[in-house]
């Protein structure tokens, strides 16, 4: 019998006769099923476990404590801005101006520095049974610890209200609330300073003032006791006065003398005692008027002129010596005006809302920060997704 043998089948060819067609696509299809599986477990589920992992069972708890309060002045404030009151801005002042001030000592390395003197912050956020992140390095340096202080207090600022309001972190209640209240008392110290430098530096002028209005005053006095011993007068200008009275009652005299010789030298004879004794009084009346009007500068000799360059002198001297002596009072009232300003503004720290010992942790917040992460990772594997089809569509 003949060996019948079969024939292989010959595949089917949808195509055209001759073309070769390409084999099945599943192979491409499956490497990149794999690649996206292999980026959503490499950036979304392994970052999200590890968040999940941290958060449940690592994170370390960390209790806040919180104060808020008010900068304010004797004064009571002062007059309403109409811009401020017009639009709703808050009006600017030495207060705001004051605030700023405080709430950035508060992050301060100064501030710092003094509570880690007084409450050891390195060795509390350095212990042991704090978690790997949240924890100080102890080998850390000071610029690390300011760094980490600034993530473990949080300040406020209320531009409409004028509230500063500042939360402190650690690790256990007591050391919160003791942060807390170092930070507030520093705070209250960092404001009285404040407010004594500016009181004295609105009182110093008005004493610089008075300084040199009182020296002004004893250089006018020297000069004019100096003056005073040169010219050999208590007051020139008072002897001046009593000469020119002495010359008008010496011309009375001379003219009452003068009048009796008229009468008697129609009756006696020249020779006559009394007429000889009158023209003596008369001519020792005319030498007296002479002496005592060549001393105040009435006869334009020399010593006349000297006389009234001495009235002149001793007239500067007194003009300028009341000057000095108002500038003096006025200086004087200045600086009992400033003081009393000064009293009236001084500022204090209006504390609303003290420091408490925390009963429960607030940090951290485990939920929320699960969810952002989770958030964030899936965002992050979506878009680098995305990223790599395009840059693959682009290279075909």
């Amino acid at each position: 019998m003949a060996e019948i043998k079969l024939l292989k089948p010959v595949p089917a060819f949808d195509g055209p006769l001759g073309v070769v067609q390409a084999g099945p696509k599943n192979a491409p299809h499956r490497r990149k099923r794999w690649g996206l599986l292999a980026s959503f477990v490499a950036l979304f589920l392994l970052p999200v476990a590890m968040a999940a992992s941290y958060f449940g069972f690592v994170a370390t708890d960390r209790y806040a404590a919180s104060a808020s309060f008010v900068i304010r002045s004797l004064d009571g404030g002062g007059t309403p801005d109409l811009m401020a009151s017009v639009t709703g801005f808050p009006a600017s002042s030495s207060h705001t101006s004051d605030s700023y001030v405080v709430r950035n000592y508060l992050e301060s390395p100064d501030l710092l520095r003094e509570i880690d003197d007084e409450l050891n912050l390195r060795g509390h956020f350095s212990q042991d049974h704090i978690d790997t992140i949240a924890r100080l390095s102890p080998e850390s340096s000071f610029e690390d610890m300011v760094e980490y202080w600034q993530w473990r207090i949080s300040t406020s600022y209320d531009s409409t209200t004028g509230i500063v309001s500042f939360e402190v972190q650690a690790f256990d209640p007591g050391t919160a609330v003791r942060v807390a209240r170092s930070a507030l008392a520093a705070a209250d110290r960092l404001v009285n300073e404040l407010s004594e430098t500016a009181r004295r530096d609105s009182v110093q002028f008005a004493a610089d003032e008075v300084a040199r209005a009182e020296a002004r005053v004893r250089d006018v006095s020297l000069d004019l006791v100096a003056f005073r011993a040169e010219s050999g007068a208590v007051d020139p200008m008072v002897n001046a006065q009593l000469d020119a009275e002495l010359v008008s009652s010496l011309e009375a005299n001379l003219v009452k003398v003068q009048s009796q010789i008229d009468e008697v030298a129609g009756s006696v004879g020249e020779n006559s005692p009394i007429l000889k004794q009158l023209n003596r009084q008369a001519r020792a009346y005319r030498q007296q008027i002479a002496e005592r009007k060549s001393l105040i500068g009435a006869a334009g000799q020399a010593a006349s002129a000297k006389t009234a360059e001495t009235l002149a002198g001793y007239e500067a001297l007194v003009i300028e010596k009341q000057f000095a002596e108002q500038t003096y009072a006025s200086a004087m009232a200045s600086l009992e005006a400033a003081r009393l300003d000064a009293d009236r503004q001084q500022r204090y720290l209006g504390v609303f809302a003290r420091p408490f010992v925390p009963s429960e942790p607030a940090y951290p917040l485990r939920l929320r920060d699960f969810l952002l992460i989770a958030a964030a990772a899936f965002a992050v594997w979506a878009i680098a997704a995305l990223v790599g089809y395009a840059v693959r569509d682009h290279m075909r």
